[in-house]
């Protein structure tokens, strides 16, 4: 076990060095162009993916009841506020991390374990949004490359980098298990930001906007760029809600001027 958390570590430290490079000159821009240059091999990546998750999410479905289903999300959910804690703090979001810290102490204490999500229900705190490939955007690593994962799903590079250094650095998440659901931020793709039960109501999404889609694999990564893009203006303390996820700038423009009476 030692010797693979050892190899983990050192093929996370190597992909960071990939990234070095570019650091120095790129901007604290989330609306730079859509970079897929190996489309065709993640167009098969992810119809494989979709073959394989479909049925597992089937069978989740059909074991789980409906208030056990609501629970165990809870309870993921919980679990993940000790890493967006982390992730607030280490992009200098230290009101989204008081959030944080008030809603694990809150469903800890008085949602029995995080069972119930108290924080969220009486209009406190909403969980907020704080990942390892939201701190190296901050820190000004590129972006990087589209890429789709097998099981784990849709990612630009630096966000694959980011999400492997928070999976081995939650030592819960490896007592907890494999997850299986969304990519963080996105609600359109198949990826590890939470547990095989999440999967069940997003794959029933993705099944509606596939039989709508006419080329469901560039609304998946447009859908992937958008949501990720508004996480990563959150993390700069700009509103996350954009135009276009390929068009819009992150800077918010400056208020017109005013003509002053004379």
């Amino acid at each position: 076990m030692a010797g693979v958390q050892a190899g983990g570590r050192w093929a996370i430290a190597l992909l960071m060095l990939l990234l070095l490079p570019a650091c120095a000159t790129v901007p604290g821009n989330a609306s730079l162009p859509v970079n897929d240059p190996y489309e065709n091999m993640n167009r098969q990546v992810m119809a494989a993916n979709l073959e394989v998750l479909r049925p597992v999410s089937a069978a989740v479905k059909a074991v789980i009841p409906g208030p056990v289903h609501d629970r165990l999300h809870d309870l993921n959910s919980n679990l993940r506020e000790p890493r967006i804690f982390l992730n607030n703090v280490l992009q200098g979001r230290f009101q989204a991390a008081a959030h944080t810290g008030g809603r694990f102490l809150v469903n800890s204490t008085f949602g029995l374990g995080g069972l119930l999500d108290v924080a969220s229900r009486e209009g406190w705190w909403q969980q907020e949004s704080g990942d390892f490939g939201q701190t190296l955007f901050v820190w000004g690593f590129a972006e990087g490359p589209f890429v789709v994962r097998p099981y784990l799903g849709p990612a630009t590079l630096r966000d694959a980098i980011g999400s492997t250094v928070d999976m081995v650095a939650n030592p819960l998440g490896r007592v907890v298990g494999p997850q299986l659901a969304l990519s963080s931020g996105s609600q359109f793709a198949v990826g590890a930001a939470g547990t095989g039960l999440d999967a069940v109501d997003r794959l029933g999404q993705l099944k509606q906007a596939e039989d709508a889609s006419i080329d469901f694999y560039s609304f998946i990564r447009s859908s992937y760029y958008q949501m990720r893009r508004a996480e990563l203006r959150e993390a700069i303390g700009l509103p996350s809600a954009v135009e276009s996820p390929a068009t819009s700038d992150i800077e918010d423009p400056a208020p017109e001027s005013k003509a002053t009476p004379r």
